[in-house]
């Protein structure tokens, strides 16, 4: 092989690298990102007053189809509202699963403060564009059906 033919090899090589070397960077940078839910949960002003210091927010996120069963949640004692979210990976339910792909977002505001099945009392909403991808931003949530 002459230097003209090496040439466009060590170019291509040179590029190739530094594409797979960027994407690396894209996922160790930017994987959190990519993988986390985040925004605000508001309450309908017709049921504010039913809201007491003691309730705990809860934000569930699961898969739109499947088991029942939660893929990630984060709780929030003494919520504000507007009370902003975030969900990550750091906040998935069973180990070795990640926040990644089609989900649901519900959000409950919780009167006994214990997780699980919603009770009654507990005020609810969901994300009005479920199902929707991990990485959603923005999401806004208004808790207006008591159970």
């Amino acid at each position: 092989m002459n230097k003209k033919q090496l040439v466009p090899l060590l170019f291509i090589g040179i590029l190739l690298l530094a594409g797979v070397a960027a994407w690396q960077g894209v996922l160790r940078g930017g994987k959190e990102a990519a993988s986390s839910i985040a925004g605000v949960v508001t309450i309908d002003p017709a049921l504010a007053s039913k809201v007491a210091p003691t309730d705990v927010l809860f934000v569930i996120v699961k898969r739109p189809s499947g088991p029942p069963r939660p893929l990630a949640a984060v709780r929030i004692d003494h919520p504000k509202f507007p009370q902003p979210f975030e969900v990550t990976n750091a906040d998935v339910m069973l180990q070795g699963s990640e926040l990644k792909g089609v989900v649901s977002i519900i959000a409950r505001l919780d009167k006994d403060g214990n997780a699980g099945p919603a009770q009654p009392g507990d005020i609810e909403g969901e994300y009005a564009k479920n199902p929707t991808m991990v990485g959603a931003k923005n999401v806004e949530i208004v808790l207006n059906t008591v159970k």
